[in-house]
């Protein structure tokens, strides 16, 4: 007994690898939708209720569980008002629409750089109490 009825065929191990790949990709874009889905109504809550302050806590709160240090690099109304000032209007997209340009891109990729040597310059200060550039000037 094969579990099938009389006259169904039974797939072929071609046919069911490929039924299994498609249902796999399947679950995990649903997981990412969901995932996706569910950070964005918790930011929006989060917002809702406690507006910019409650998204800076929200952003502290991420912040110490993922032990990072955030900062904010450039924010919305810094592009609004050069867009508004040089071009006489308002982009209501203007931050999906940063995010990819090439002048983003380049300062993303010269803050990583910077990164690592901050992170010298700030271990050493904690350290010694004067970073090491600064004694070398003396």
């Amino acid at each position: 007994m094969s579990g099938f009825d009389d006259g169904e065929e039974i797939p072929s191990r071609d046919e069911f690898l490929a039924f299994l790949s498609d249902f796999i990709a399947g679950a995990r874009k649903s997981d990412e939708m969901f995932r996706s889905n569910y950070c964005g109504m918790v930011v929006s809550k989060v917002y809702n209720d406690f507006g910019y302050e409650g998204l800076c806590h929200l952003m502290i709160a991420i912040d110490d569980k993922a032990h990072w240090i955030s900062d904010i690099l450039i924010e919305n109304s810094d592009l609004d008002e050069i867009m508004f000032a040089k071009y006489g209007f308002y982009d209501s997209k203007i931050t999906e629409k940063a995010r990819n340009t090439q002048a983003m891109l380049e300062m993303n990729g010269k803050i990583w750089k910077l990164r690592r040597r901050y992170a010298k310059l700030i271990v050493e200060e904690l350290i010694n109490g004067v970073p090491k550039e600064e004694e070398e000037a003396k």
